[in-house]
């Protein structure tokens, strides 16, 4: 039962990516030579073997250190709905290189300490944020800009309602064009962009648990918001 109660919770968690049931989204991927740009790197990542990924579930964790350490997690429990932990669940730290971050492989005991504990989503960024169609949320500390835009053709038709599709017909919004996400350091004015393609389709990618800052390193970490041929791609952005 605790193990099913888990993956439900894992179930649930990965259903926000995207907007609406249907055909699959394209998935974002990032716009190359854009000027006045953030650089985007890649994120090395240890992977433990026969261990989780962090991607698409998983916790951003932080002591109250200066600067604090991060770690990501993935196959956390949640101790007070009495959800243990995936037998496969896996660890890393959020360790900051010259070039911009990577993630290192630990127990999963060091994420676990008495003195760290689990970053909310909302302390950083409003909870719906990049969950949206479009969309357009500031970071708590006004830091960060993250802008959701489509430009293109939508159509309605009527489709069978309810998860087995009997209850009755309801409209349902197809899409054709471009969505682009923009992610903006709102002091130096910088920025980057992905984009998705969509043909006629009623899903979209929503990257909002995917999109990581990290304000004490000056780090935002895209833990598979854009993908290359539909893999998700680790990547990592040095902020000003």
């Amino acid at each position: 039962m605790t193990q099913l109660r888990w993956l439900l919770h894992t179930a649930a968690s990965g259903l926000v990516s995207l907007g609406c049931a249907g055909a699959v989204a394209g998935g974002f991927q990032w716009v190359a030579g854009q000027p006045n740009a953030l650089p985007l790197h890649p994120l090395p990542i240890e992977l433990p073997a026969g261990r989780m990924q962090p991607w698409p579930s998983h916790s951003l964790l932080h002591t109250g250190g200066q600067p604090p350490t991060y770690w990501v997690a993935a196959g956390l429990g949640v101790q007070r709905l009495g959800i243990e932990d995936h037998p496969l669940a896996a660890a890393w730290r959020v360790e900051a290189t010259a070039t911009c971050a990577r993630l290192i492989s630990v127990p999963l005991s060091d994420a676990k300490g008495p003195d760290v504990r689990v970053v909310q989503h909302s302390e950083l960024l409003p909870m719906t944020c990049a969950a949206g169609f479009t969309d357009d949320c500031t970071s708590t500390d006004g830091q960060l800009r993250i802008h959701t835009t489509f430009t293109g053709q939508q159509r309605v038709r009527t489709v069978r309602g309810g998860f087995y599709g009997t209850e009755g017909r309801i409209p349902q919004t197809l899409h054709t064009g471009t969505r682009t996400l923009t992610i903006t350091h709102v002091p130096s004015g910088r920025h980057l962009q992905l984009v998705e393609r969509l043909n006629d389709t009623a899903a979209y990618t929503a990257p909002q648990t995917a999109i990581r800052y990290l304000p004490g390193l000056q780090r935002l970490l895209l833990l598979g918001a854009a993908q290359d041929r539909g893999m998700p791609l680790w990547q990592c952005v040095v902020l000003p």
